[in-house]
């Protein structure tokens, strides 16, 4: 054999796969990161009057915003205010980004400043997924505010039912 064969045949053997051990366990679900990503809801508040988007008009930050949990009084804390994006449909929103395992109604107080408070509901449902590694996922449906008018979110003709725009007086 010559030299550049020798060289040839490391260079395949070493770009091959080798042999993986299989796991003892029998576990298929070993290594697999199986979190979703948490849903976001936002929230836009609007002068009823106005019109004026209230975050952007008010010069509203996180300081101004308390989101509670109606039922445990628990302070909720995954939110941000989305307002330094200006070319973003998104901006002047409340941003809320929701992690559930458990199927129920959720009711969440959100006080905007010195302008009123707001109650975001919505349901949390278990389904099967039909796969041994995440064998139920917790879709969020009927995303509403019970206490104000509000609308659903349209952008280009697209309605996004987890995108609320919420009058306030």
């Amino acid at each position: 054999m010559t030299f550049r064969s020798i060289l040839a045949l490391l260079i395949i053997f070493s770009l091959l796969p080798g042999c993986k051990k299989k796991d003892s366990s029998g576990n298929p679900c070993d290594g697999v990161l199986n979190e979703s990503a948490p849903t976001k809801i936002m929230v836009r508040f609007i002068d009823k009057a106005t019109g004026q988007n209230l975050i952007l008009s008010k010069n509203l930050k996180a300081p101004d915003f308390n989101v509670m949990n109606t039922k445990t009084g628990e302070a909720f804390v995954t939110w941000r205010v989305v307002s330094e994006m200006t070319t973003s449909p998104s901006n002047g929103a409340l941003e809320l980004s929701v992690f559930h395992e458990t199927a129920a109604q959720y009711n969440y107080a959100i006080k905007v400043g010195n302008l009123g408070t707001a109650t975001l509901a919505y349901s949390v449902s278990q389904t099967s997924t039909g796969t041994p590694c995440k064998p139920h996922s917790y879709p969020i449906s009927d995303i509403k505010i019970t206490d104000h008018s509000f609308t659903q979110f349209v952008y280009e003709g697209k309605i996004y039912p987890n995108v609320l725009i919420v009058e306030i007086d």
